[in-house]
């Protein structure tokens, strides 16, 4: 096989990986090395192939380990939430529970933190944003 084509393969991988940033390219170019190395040293593509297929395998499942383990969910809650939490806005317009209120140079809908009180227009503070409403209190 042509000297330097696993080390080729291996570039190619890796350049593909930049763009994607998933660490699955990265170990399938990284495996590209012990490959390399089995050629170098005179061993049959046969065998290159096998060692290349073994340390991806392990590579990949590696990786695959270290996600799980690190339980990559979603955060719900942002940064957002918290800056918005305390805030004072003064609601007006209910209409069978949702109010609406202007807030940060924009106009939201409000939705009352407790659904069994009656809403009416005032002032309220924001207990959390849900979704693109706002969650409210009574003062």
């Amino acid at each position: 096989m042509f000297t330097y084509a696993w080390l080729i393969v291996g570039a190619i991988l890796l350049a593909v990986e930049l763009t994607t940033g998933t660490f699955y390219l990265l170990m399938l170019a990284i495996a590209t090395i012990p490959a390399w190395v089995a050629d170098r040293l005179g061993a049959s593509f046969f065998t290159q192939s096998l060692i290349y297929l073994v340390c991806a395998t392990v590579l990949v499942w590696l990786v695959r380990r270290y996600r799980k383990q690190l339980n990559l969910q979603p955060n719900t809650k942002t940064q957002v939430d918290d800056l918005d939490a305390g805030a004072i806005v003064q609601v007006v317009n209910w209409q069978d529970g949702v109010g609406h209120t202007s807030y940060r140079g924009t106009n939201w809908q409000v939705t009352l933190t407790h659904p069994t009180e009656k809403p009416t227009e005032g002032a309220y503070r924001i207990v959390r944003l849900d979704g693109t409403r706002l969650l409210v209190q009574p003062i």
